[in-house]
Protein backbone atom coordinates (compact mmCIF):
# COMPACT_ATOMS: atom_id res chain seq x y z
CA UNK A 1 0.00 0.00 0.00
CA UNK A 2 1.48 3.26 -0.89
CA UNK A 3 1.11 6.37 1.46
CA UNK A 4 0.10 9.55 0.39
CA UNK A 5 1.60 12.99 -0.23
CA UNK A 6 -0.83 14.26 2.39
CA UNK A 7 0.89 11.50 4.87
CA UNK A 8 2.42 12.50 8.17
CA UNK A 9 5.47 10.18 6.27
CA UNK A 10 5.96 12.88 3.76
CA UNK A 11 6.67 15.56 5.94
CA UNK A 12 10.42 14.03 6.24
CA UNK A 13 10.85 15.21 2.23
CA UNK A 14 8.55 18.20 1.78
CA UNK A 15 5.33 19.66 2.56
CA UNK A 16 1.49 20.16 1.22
CA UNK A 17 1.42 23.94 0.26
CA UNK A 18 -0.53 26.22 -2.55
CA UNK A 19 1.82 29.06 -1.75
CA UNK A 20 3.80 29.45 -4.57
CA UNK A 21 1.20 30.23 -6.60
CA UNK A 22 1.34 33.49 -5.08
CA UNK A 23 5.31 33.55 -5.05
CA UNK A 24 6.04 35.93 -8.75
CA UNK A 25 10.06 34.62 -8.48
CA UNK A 26 9.77 30.84 -8.88
CA UNK A 27 9.97 29.83 -13.19
CA UNK A 28 6.92 27.17 -14.22
CA UNK A 29 7.63 24.33 -16.23
CA UNK A 30 5.05 21.71 -17.36
CA UNK A 31 6.21 17.93 -17.62
CA UNK A 32 4.45 15.47 -19.46
CA UNK A 33 5.19 11.66 -17.31
CA UNK A 34 4.41 8.77 -19.27
CA UNK A 35 7.15 6.16 -17.83
CA UNK A 36 6.04 3.67 -15.54
CA UNK A 37 9.32 3.49 -13.90
CA UNK A 38 12.63 5.14 -13.28
CA UNK A 39 16.23 4.37 -13.02
CA UNK A 40 17.63 7.97 -12.03
CA UNK A 41 16.78 10.33 -9.32
CA UNK A 42 17.00 14.24 -9.57
CA UNK A 43 18.01 16.44 -6.76
CA UNK A 44 17.50 20.71 -6.66
CA UNK A 45 19.20 23.10 -4.43
CA UNK A 46 16.57 24.88 -3.90
CA UNK A 47 12.97 23.60 -2.87
CA UNK A 48 10.70 22.32 -5.64
CA UNK A 49 7.14 22.81 -6.13
CA UNK A 50 4.70 20.54 -7.86
CA UNK A 51 0.73 21.28 -9.23
CA UNK A 52 -0.52 18.31 -10.63
CA UNK A 53 -2.61 19.43 -13.74
CA UNK A 54 -3.69 16.06 -15.27
CA UNK A 55 -3.75 12.42 -14.29
CA UNK A 56 -2.41 10.76 -11.45
CA UNK A 57 1.26 10.10 -10.50
CA UNK A 58 3.73 8.66 -7.55
CA UNK A 59 6.65 10.43 -6.71
CA UNK A 60 9.56 8.39 -5.89
CA UNK A 61 12.26 9.86 -3.17
CA UNK A 62 15.59 8.78 -2.15
CA UNK A 63 18.92 9.53 -0.57
CA UNK A 64 22.10 9.88 -2.17
CA UNK A 65 23.92 6.95 -0.72
CA UNK A 66 21.36 4.51 -1.33
CA UNK A 67 21.19 2.81 1.74
CA UNK A 68 17.80 3.10 1.92
CA UNK A 69 15.07 1.90 -0.48
CA UNK A 70 13.16 4.41 -2.33
CA UNK A 71 10.19 5.62 -1.19
CA UNK A 72 7.04 5.99 -3.19
CA UNK A 73 4.06 8.39 -2.47
CA UNK A 74 0.84 8.87 -4.21
CA UNK A 75 0.63 12.72 -5.04
CA UNK A 76 -2.31 14.16 -3.24
CA UNK A 77 -3.09 18.02 -3.72
CA UNK A 78 0.02 20.63 -4.48
CA UNK A 79 3.74 19.94 -2.83
CA UNK A 80 6.70 21.31 -1.93
CA UNK A 81 9.81 19.06 -2.09
CA UNK A 82 12.74 20.14 0.08
CA UNK A 83 16.06 21.49 -0.84
CA UNK A 84 18.92 18.61 -1.43
CA UNK A 85 15.72 15.66 -1.62
CA UNK A 86 16.28 13.48 -4.95
CA UNK A 87 12.81 12.55 -6.51
CA UNK A 88 11.55 11.92 -10.30
CA UNK A 89 7.91 10.20 -11.33
CA UNK A 90 6.09 8.05 -12.34
CA UNK A 91 2.46 7.79 -13.64
CA UNK A 92 -0.16 5.59 -12.97
CA UNK A 93 -2.36 6.35 -15.66
CA UNK A 94 -1.63 6.62 -19.06
CA UNK A 95 0.16 10.08 -18.96
CA UNK A 96 0.50 13.08 -16.09
CA UNK A 97 0.57 16.83 -16.94
CA UNK A 98 2.91 18.22 -13.89
CA UNK A 99 3.94 21.94 -13.14
CA UNK A 100 7.32 22.58 -11.75
CA UNK A 101 7.96 25.75 -10.07
CA UNK A 102 11.62 26.16 -9.24
CA UNK A 103 13.92 29.13 -8.72
CA UNK A 104 15.44 30.48 -11.93
CA UNK A 105 19.09 29.78 -10.28
CA UNK A 106 18.19 26.50 -9.49
CA UNK A 107 20.72 23.63 -10.11
CA UNK A 108 19.97 20.16 -10.61
CA UNK A 109 21.86 16.94 -9.91
CA UNK A 110 21.17 13.63 -11.15
CA UNK A 111 21.39 10.08 -9.34
CA UNK A 112 21.66 6.83 -10.89
CA UNK A 113 19.55 3.99 -8.99
CA UNK A 114 21.23 0.51 -8.14
CA UNK A 115 17.94 -1.08 -10.04
CA UNK A 116 14.76 0.26 -11.24
CA UNK A 117 12.01 1.28 -9.30
CA UNK A 118 8.84 1.01 -11.12
CA UNK A 119 5.19 0.83 -10.36
CA UNK A 120 3.54 -2.43 -10.12
CA UNK A 121 -0.97 -2.14 -10.38
CA UNK A 122 -2.72 -4.64 -8.83
CA UNK A 123 -4.00 -7.21 -11.32
CA UNK A 124 -5.33 -10.65 -11.33
CA UNK A 125 -2.94 -13.50 -11.99
CA UNK A 126 -5.84 -15.68 -13.18
CA UNK A 127 -9.53 -14.92 -13.84
CA UNK A 128 -12.58 -17.59 -14.15
CA UNK A 129 -14.17 -16.76 -17.19
CA UNK A 130 -17.10 -18.42 -17.47
CA UNK A 131 -19.21 -21.23 -14.68
CA UNK A 132 -20.74 -23.65 -17.15
CA UNK A 133 -22.77 -25.81 -14.96
CA UNK A 134 -23.16 -26.34 -10.87
CA UNK A 135 -25.57 -28.68 -9.32
CA UNK A 136 -26.25 -30.66 -5.91
CA UNK A 137 -26.72 -33.62 -5.97
CA UNK A 138 -27.62 -36.34 -3.20
CA UNK A 139 -27.03 -40.07 -4.55
CA UNK A 140 -27.74 -43.03 -3.03
CA UNK A 141 -25.74 -46.10 -2.11
CA UNK A 142 -24.77 -47.99 -5.55
CA UNK A 143 -24.68 -45.05 -7.81
CA UNK A 144 -22.26 -45.17 -10.38
CA UNK A 145 -20.76 -42.27 -12.31
CA UNK A 146 -19.35 -44.15 -15.58
CA UNK A 147 -16.56 -41.49 -16.31
CA UNK A 148 -16.18 -38.65 -18.44
CA UNK A 149 -13.40 -36.23 -19.22
CA UNK A 150 -13.58 -32.14 -20.99
CA UNK A 151 -11.80 -29.65 -21.26
CA UNK A 152 -13.23 -27.20 -18.20
CA UNK A 153 -12.04 -27.36 -14.70
CA UNK A 154 -14.18 -29.23 -12.20
CA UNK A 155 -14.94 -29.26 -8.65
CA UNK A 156 -16.78 -31.84 -6.50
CA UNK A 157 -17.14 -30.82 -2.90
CA UNK A 158 -18.65 -33.41 -0.41
CA UNK A 159 -20.78 -31.83 2.40
CA UNK A 160 -22.00 -35.36 3.72
CA UNK A 161 -20.99 -39.09 3.28
CA UNK A 162 -18.52 -41.05 1.30
CA UNK A 163 -18.14 -40.59 -2.56
CA UNK A 164 -15.11 -42.44 -4.56
CA UNK A 165 -13.59 -40.72 -7.31
CA UNK A 166 -11.31 -42.71 -9.88
CA UNK A 167 -8.46 -40.00 -11.63
CA UNK A 168 -6.93 -41.66 -14.34
CA UNK A 169 -6.45 -44.54 -12.48
CA UNK A 170 -5.82 -43.22 -9.05
CA UNK A 171 -8.30 -43.82 -6.87
CA UNK A 172 -9.60 -40.48 -4.24
CA UNK A 173 -11.88 -40.92 -1.28
CA UNK A 174 -13.97 -37.92 -0.07
CA UNK A 175 -15.60 -37.71 3.37
CA UNK A 176 -17.34 -34.60 4.96
CA UNK A 177 -15.90 -31.21 4.00
CA UNK A 178 -13.76 -32.80 1.44
CA UNK A 179 -13.06 -31.26 -1.97
CA UNK A 180 -11.40 -32.09 -5.12
CA UNK A 181 -10.02 -29.90 -8.31
CA UNK A 182 -10.59 -32.18 -11.72
CA UNK A 183 -8.17 -30.60 -14.22
CA UNK A 184 -9.10 -29.54 -18.16
CA UNK A 185 -9.19 -33.09 -19.93
CA UNK A 186 -8.29 -35.40 -16.51
CA UNK A 187 -10.72 -38.54 -17.10
CA UNK A 188 -13.01 -39.04 -13.91
CA UNK A 189 -15.29 -41.56 -12.61
CA UNK A 190 -17.76 -41.33 -9.35
CA UNK A 191 -19.28 -44.01 -7.03
CA UNK A 192 -20.93 -44.59 -3.57
CA UNK A 193 -19.71 -47.64 -2.01
CA UNK A 194 -20.77 -47.38 1.34
CA UNK A 195 -24.08 -47.96 3.14
CA UNK A 196 -25.25 -44.21 3.12
CA UNK A 197 -26.34 -41.31 0.68
CA UNK A 198 -23.85 -38.72 -0.31
CA UNK A 199 -24.50 -35.35 -0.69
CA UNK A 200 -22.12 -33.32 -2.93
CA UNK A 201 -21.99 -29.79 -5.38
CA UNK A 202 -19.94 -29.76 -8.28
CA UNK A 203 -19.59 -26.68 -10.66
CA UNK A 204 -17.81 -26.95 -13.89
CA UNK A 205 -16.13 -23.82 -15.41
CA UNK A 206 -13.63 -22.21 -17.32
CA UNK A 207 -10.05 -20.32 -16.35
CA UNK A 208 -7.14 -19.05 -18.02
CA UNK A 209 -5.67 -20.70 -15.00
CA UNK A 210 -1.88 -22.15 -15.70
CA UNK A 211 -0.23 -23.00 -12.64
CA UNK A 212 -2.78 -25.38 -11.53
CA UNK A 213 -0.65 -28.67 -10.61
CA UNK A 214 -0.74 -28.30 -6.92
CA UNK A 215 -4.32 -28.41 -6.42
CA UNK A 216 -5.18 -31.13 -9.19
CA UNK A 217 -4.76 -35.00 -7.94
CA UNK A 218 -5.03 -34.24 -3.91
CA UNK A 219 -8.28 -33.79 -1.51
CA UNK A 220 -8.38 -30.77 0.43
CA UNK A 221 -10.02 -31.05 3.75
CA UNK A 222 -12.11 -27.69 3.85
CA UNK A 223 -11.46 -25.34 6.98
CA UNK A 224 -14.89 -23.41 7.46
CA UNK A 225 -13.69 -20.55 5.64
CA UNK A 226 -13.99 -22.12 2.72
CA UNK A 227 -16.69 -24.19 3.61
CA UNK A 228 -18.69 -20.58 4.56
CA UNK A 229 -17.34 -19.40 0.54
CA UNK A 230 -18.93 -22.32 -0.67
CA UNK A 231 -22.44 -21.57 1.23
CA UNK A 232 -22.33 -18.07 -0.02
CA UNK A 233 -21.35 -19.17 -4.04
CA UNK A 234 -24.32 -21.48 -3.25
CA UNK A 235 -27.20 -18.97 -1.73
CA UNK A 236 -26.52 -16.73 -4.90
CA UNK A 237 -27.59 -19.59 -7.10
CA UNK A 238 -31.12 -18.40 -6.19
CA UNK A 239 -30.94 -14.89 -5.74
CA UNK A 240 -32.69 -12.49 -8.09
CA UNK A 241 -30.50 -9.66 -7.59
CA UNK A 242 -28.67 -8.17 -10.57
CA UNK A 243 -25.34 -9.04 -9.87
CA UNK A 244 -25.67 -12.68 -8.47
CA UNK A 245 -24.14 -14.31 -11.07
CA UNK A 246 -20.72 -11.87 -10.69
CA UNK A 247 -20.86 -13.03 -6.98
CA UNK A 248 -20.76 -16.08 -7.99
CA UNK A 249 -17.86 -16.26 -10.46
CA UNK A 250 -15.82 -13.65 -7.65
CA UNK A 251 -16.63 -16.48 -4.90
CA UNK A 252 -15.28 -19.61 -6.80
CA UNK A 253 -11.87 -17.38 -7.91
CA UNK A 254 -11.87 -16.57 -3.99
CA UNK A 255 -12.03 -20.15 -3.46
CA UNK A 256 -9.18 -20.89 -5.76
CA UNK A 257 -6.95 -18.48 -4.72
CA UNK A 258 -7.47 -20.15 -1.11
CA UNK A 259 -6.32 -23.61 -2.45
CA UNK A 260 -3.76 -22.72 -4.76
CA UNK A 261 -1.47 -20.80 -1.20
CA UNK A 262 -3.62 -23.66 1.21
CA UNK A 263 -0.12 -25.25 1.71
CA UNK A 264 0.49 -21.83 3.24
CA UNK A 265 -2.50 -20.76 5.19
CA UNK A 266 -2.63 -21.08 8.56
CA UNK A 267 -6.52 -22.78 8.92
CA UNK A 268 -6.46 -22.77 13.16
CA UNK A 269 -4.90 -20.43 15.57
CA UNK A 270 -3.08 -22.07 17.38
CA UNK A 271 -2.28 -21.49 21.45
CA UNK A 272 1.02 -20.45 22.47
CA UNK A 273 2.47 -23.61 24.00
CA UNK A 274 2.12 -27.38 23.00
CA UNK A 275 1.09 -28.25 26.52
CA UNK A 276 -1.91 -25.64 25.79
CA UNK A 277 -2.80 -26.89 22.61
CA UNK A 278 -3.00 -30.28 23.94
CA UNK A 279 -4.88 -29.49 26.65
CA UNK A 280 -7.35 -27.44 24.34
CA UNK A 281 -7.22 -30.61 21.91
CA UNK A 282 -8.48 -32.84 24.95
CA UNK A 283 -11.28 -30.63 25.88
CA UNK A 284 -12.54 -29.56 22.71
CA UNK A 285 -12.73 -33.01 21.72
CA UNK A 286 -14.41 -34.04 25.11
CA UNK A 287 -16.71 -31.53 24.51
CA UNK A 288 -17.82 -31.94 20.77
CA UNK A 289 -18.48 -35.83 21.58
CA UNK A 290 -21.02 -34.85 24.48
CA UNK A 291 -22.32 -32.16 21.68
CA UNK A 292 -22.84 -35.64 19.30
CA UNK A 293 -23.98 -37.72 21.83
CA UNK A 294 -26.63 -35.49 23.05
CA UNK A 295 -27.74 -33.91 19.59
CA UNK A 296 -31.35 -35.25 20.36
CA UNK A 297 -31.48 -33.35 23.65
CA UNK A 298 -31.20 -29.72 24.48
CA UNK A 299 -27.88 -28.20 24.54
CA UNK A 300 -28.22 -25.00 26.28
CA UNK A 301 -24.34 -23.63 26.45
CA UNK A 302 -24.54 -22.68 30.06
CA UNK A 303 -25.33 -26.71 30.81
CA UNK A 304 -21.91 -27.33 28.66
CA UNK A 305 -19.91 -25.19 30.63
CA UNK A 306 -21.10 -26.92 34.31
CA UNK A 307 -20.49 -30.18 33.29
CA UNK A 308 -17.01 -28.94 31.91
CA UNK A 309 -16.48 -26.80 34.61
CA UNK A 310 -15.48 -24.11 32.20
CA UNK A 311 -16.86 -19.93 32.11
CA UNK A 312 -18.63 -19.06 28.93
CA UNK A 313 -16.33 -16.51 27.63
CA UNK A 314 -13.37 -19.63 27.61
CA UNK A 315 -15.65 -22.14 25.87
CA UNK A 316 -16.49 -19.15 23.35
CA UNK A 317 -12.81 -18.28 23.45
CA UNK A 318 -12.39 -22.44 22.49
CA UNK A 319 -14.62 -22.63 19.71
CA UNK A 320 -13.25 -19.44 18.06
CA UNK A 321 -9.66 -20.31 18.26
CA UNK A 322 -9.81 -24.11 16.91
CA UNK A 323 -13.03 -24.22 14.67
CA UNK A 324 -13.78 -20.51 13.78
CA UNK A 325 -17.05 -20.41 15.08
CA UNK A 326 -19.61 -19.79 18.39
CA UNK A 327 -20.41 -22.83 20.42
CA UNK A 328 -23.94 -22.46 19.85
CA UNK A 329 -23.81 -21.95 16.05
CA UNK A 330 -21.87 -24.77 16.19
CA UNK A 331 -24.75 -26.84 17.75
CA UNK A 332 -27.34 -25.43 15.57
CA UNK A 333 -25.11 -26.86 12.41
CA UNK A 334 -24.49 -30.26 14.35
CA UNK A 335 -28.54 -30.76 14.67
CA UNK A 336 -28.96 -29.30 11.43
CA UNK A 337 -26.57 -31.60 10.03
CA UNK A 338 -28.36 -34.84 12.00
CA UNK A 339 -31.43 -33.74 10.42
CA UNK A 340 -30.03 -34.68 7.01
CA UNK A 341 -29.14 -37.71 8.10
CA UNK A 342 -32.20 -38.48 9.74
CA UNK A 343 -34.10 -37.63 6.71
CA UNK A 344 -31.90 -40.18 4.56
CA UNK A 345 -32.37 -43.08 6.58
CA UNK A 346 -36.79 -42.87 6.12
CA UNK A 347 -37.42 -43.66 9.31
CA UNK A 348 -39.13 -40.27 10.95
CA UNK A 349 -40.89 -37.84 9.16
CA UNK A 350 -40.01 -34.07 9.27
CA UNK A 351 -42.30 -33.38 11.91
CA UNK A 352 -40.88 -35.69 13.86
CA UNK A 353 -37.06 -35.31 12.78
CA UNK A 354 -37.65 -31.62 13.65
CA UNK A 355 -39.14 -32.46 17.12
CA UNK A 356 -36.46 -35.20 17.64
CA UNK A 357 -33.58 -32.27 17.48
CA UNK A 358 -35.62 -29.92 19.58
CA UNK A 359 -37.05 -27.23 17.06
CA UNK A 360 -40.27 -24.69 18.49
CA UNK A 361 -42.00 -25.83 15.15
CA UNK A 362 -41.60 -27.51 12.19
CA UNK A 363 -41.84 -24.01 9.93
CA UNK A 364 -38.79 -22.51 12.11
CA UNK A 365 -36.93 -26.10 11.36
CA UNK A 366 -37.75 -25.80 7.50
CA UNK A 367 -36.95 -22.43 7.78
CA UNK A 368 -33.31 -22.87 9.38
CA UNK A 369 -32.88 -26.28 6.88
CA UNK A 370 -33.67 -24.05 3.67
CA UNK A 371 -31.25 -21.18 4.78
CA UNK A 372 -28.49 -23.52 5.61
CA UNK A 373 -28.69 -25.63 2.69
CA UNK A 374 -30.75 -23.36 0.12
CA UNK A 375 -33.46 -26.71 -0.64
CA UNK A 376 -36.23 -27.66 1.73
CA UNK A 377 -36.05 -30.97 4.17
CA UNK A 378 -38.93 -32.26 1.86
CA UNK A 379 -37.25 -31.05 -1.35
CA UNK A 380 -34.22 -32.38 -0.07
CA UNK A 381 -35.85 -35.96 0.74
CA UNK A 382 -37.05 -36.23 -2.93
CA UNK A 383 -33.68 -35.69 -3.66
CA UNK A 384 -32.01 -38.24 -2.12
CA UNK A 385 -33.80 -40.90 -4.03
CA UNK A 386 -34.13 -39.01 -8.02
Amino acid sequence: MYNKTTSAYFLKYGKITDSFKTNKKLKKKKYKITNKEVNMLYSYDTSVYIEVVEGMAIVVIGNPDLTVEPQLFVIHRNFKINKGEYFSFITLTSLSMLNFYTYPSTKKKSLDLQRNISYEPICPKFMVSEICAYYYMVKSPGYIFPGESHGYFEITFVDSGTLETNVEGVEFTLKNYDLLVYGPNQYHNQEIKSNEPCSYLTIIFESNLQDYANIINRVFHCPREYYQILDKFVKETTSPLPYSKDLMLSYLQELLLHLLQYDLEEHITKPATPIHQHFENELLEEILTYINEKILEPLPVDDICDRFSISRSSLQNLFRDNLKIAPKQYINEAKLAKSKVLIKKSEYTISEISSMLGFNSIHYFSRKFTHRYNITPSDYAKKIYD
